[in-house]
């Protein structure tokens, strides 16, 4: 009789389990393995915490989603301005959330939007972790590789909090990849449309999310193989939710995109700034020697998943899945890249970046993984000691560190809190001063600033629907600082329906160059005949102020102002809808002459103020 080569199981009795047929010393050799894989997980996550937790604050466009907030909870809808419907909110996700967490606790939304960043961010960087033993489960030991960057950059500490949505994405992140990690060929629907629930949410999470939820979708389709009623129910999953939020907003706000895509010209070009804003992240960081080390990695674990592949069917599997993050990660870096950056230091890159270093946040223990990761400790030990400078708010023209300037006008390490940036903030307290006398006024007041960035107060038109309306230079403060029912006129488009249509022309800080100058603000507020020494004070020449009056009621801008003012009616919401497309690629001239001679000689629906 022919000897076996593995043990066989023993036949278990009735409701006894089968003997396992691996040798009980084997068994007890896997457990020390085991326990290092929980501390692979475990111990980052812990780390990744703390450090959030000593980096915990709000920043001022943190303080932008409150004001929403505070608005929806107050019954006047999703708006930053009562009468006004403008989505001011990047992250539809993070601001319904924080709307439902203030609405539960009544507790201070800034400091929940801290708690709930740092609570988030952290089980995002624990369920990519698990994901990716998960996916390398099968060879045996691994060992830490490019979870080592989390712990070495700094910019990750800072953005689990912020209060912007960046905790919410790093959580939808980490779970979209350990859903994604999940998929096995022949799965149940039920599992698999949740997980496709999930990747959909990408969007509402924040929109260049939307390359992402793309991505996974297509590794989980080409995994499963589905007919095509299981490809249907997928996408109806992915794509319900968002959709009809869409449909919603199309309606309700008259575009397509939040107001900050159109203040910030989401769909811009401008690769070389955007060249810069990935140098100034992996440059004060010491992170370009590591990327061909991590690269190398991924080309190991790719040809390790096309062996497996020629090996075996199930390995087809487990090379769509890998591929996806980097796909992903490439291509939300080029986006990122295609617009130019953005004006907070790191921020807009570090998505793309944990994209890219999903699948090698552990790696399968060789000679040659061994040797990526000893060097990866060293690096790390040598990127967190005194031997790198810290990152200098002076030290690029292309962004800067926001933290930093933060905490220092603020004279607070954790600013958490609303009432933390409106007693403490430099330009505010006269600012609240003058606020507190406008409301008591007997006319309605205009509060802009000069040049010197200095308020000053001048009356407005007798029918404003408002007895306050002041200029916010600093939108998330101003906001916490201004009455609900007083008018911020954002100066920089984020807020404003007006200044985010403007034509944009490159000369300030990414996302900041559509700046809405005083003769716009006169125009729409002041009073008819305001008087001489405020034009002045404004630097808004009298007829600048007339001409812009007269382009606010001509043509396209004229209905793009009826569309976000007018009583939200059945009639009023479908002519939104359907004059969404037109209207999220209008834009119009910034100097007063120029927009009334384009708006003006052409009626509403015309190409006339239109930039393509």
């Amino acid at each position: 009789m022919r000897t076996p080569a593995t043990p066989e199981a023993v036949p278990s009795l009735p409701g006894q389990r089968a003997a396992s047929a691996r040798p009980p010393a084997a068994v007890e050799g896997l457990r020390p393995v085991h326990g290092w894989h929980a501390a692979l997980v475990a111990v980052p996550t812990a780390a990744l915490f703390v450090l959030g937790y000593r980096r915990r604050w709000i920043c001022d466009d943190g303080l932008i989603y409150l004001r929403p907030v505070r608005q929806i909870l107050a019954g006047n809808g999703p708006v930053f301005n009562v009468g006004e419907r403008a989505e001011s909110s990047t992250g539809t996700l993070w601001q319904w959330l924080l709307a439902l967490a203030t609405w539960v606790t009544g507790e201070d939304p800034a400091f929940l939007a801290v708690g709930l960043g740092l609570v988030l961010s952290t089980a995002g960087f624990a369920f990519a972790l698990l994901a990716t033993c998960r996916l390398h489960r099968g060879a045996g030991l691994l060992l830490p590789a490019g979870v080592l960057v989390l712990l070495a950059v700094p910019p990750f500490w800072s953005y689990m909090t912020s209060g912007l949505e960046s905790g919410l994405g790093t959580f939808w992140t980490g779970l979209s990849w350990w859903l994604l990690t999940r998929t096995r060929r022949g799965q149940e629907a039920r599992p698999t449309c949740t997980a496709a629930f999930v990747f959909g949410l990408g969007p509402l999470v924040r929109p260049d999310l939307a390359v992402v939820t793309a991505c996974f979708l297509a590794a989980q389709w080409w995994v499963l193989r589905p007919s095509r009623r299981g490809t249907a129910a997928m996408l109806a999953s992915a794509g319900a939710v968002p959709l009809a939020y869409e449909v919603f907003r199309a309606g309700y706000y008259g575009v397509l995109v939040p107001l900050p895509a159109i203040a910030k010209e989401a769909s811009a070009s401008d690769w070389s700034r955007g060249a810069g804003y990935v140098q100034e992240t992996l440059g004060p960081y010491w992170l370009w020697p590591v990327v061909p080390v991590l690269g190398a990695l991924a080309v190991l674990l790719v040809r390790r998943a096309r062996r497996e592949q020629r090996d075996r069917a199930p390995g087809r599997a487990s090379l769509a899945v890998l591929l996806a993050p980097f796909a992903a990660g490439l291509l939300l870096a080029g986006y990122v890249v295609r617009v130019g950056g953005d004006y907070m230091h790191a921020r807009m890159i570090l998505p793309a970046l944990f994209l890219l270093l999903l699948p090698v946040l552990v790696v399968p223990a060789t000679r040659v993984t061994g040797v990526a990761s000893a060097l990866l400790v060293v690096w790390l030990c040598a990127a967190v000691s005194p031997l790198r400078a810290p990152f200098d708010v002076r030290s690029t023209p292309g962004s800067f560190n926001v933290r930093s300037s933060d905490v220092e006008g603020l004279g607070d390490h954790n600013p958490v809190r609303t009432a933390t940036w409106v007693d403490n903030w430099p330009a505010l307290p006269e600012g609240r001063a003058m606020l507190a006398r406008a409301e008591r006024a007997p006319v309605p007041t205009l509060l802009y600033f000069d040049a010197e960035r200095r308020l000053h107060a001048t009356p407005m038109r007798a029918d404003s629907p408002y007895q306050v309306v002041i200029v916010g230079r600093h939108l998330g403060v101003t906001g916490a600082a201004a009455p609900l029912d007083a008018y911020v006129n954002d100066a920089w488009g984020l807020a404003s329906p007006i200044g985010a249509h403007l034509a944009l022309e490159r000369w300030s800080w990414p996302g900041h160059e559509k700046f809405l100058r005083n003769h716009w603000v006169f125009a729409e507020w002041a009073a008819k005949h305001p008087p001489q020494r405020d034009l002045l004070r404004a630097g808004a020449p009298r007829e600048a102020v007339e001409a812009a009056r007269a382009a606010l009621g001509c043509g396209d801008l004229a209905e793009l102002r009826e569309s976000v003012r007018a009583p939200l009616t059945a009639e009023r919401f479908w002519r939104n809808l359907t004059g969404a497309v037109e209207r999220t690629r209008f834009r119009f001239a910034r100097w007063p002459a120029a927009a009334q001679q384009a708006l003006c000689d052409r009626p509403a629906g015309g190409r006339s103020g239109l930039t393509r």
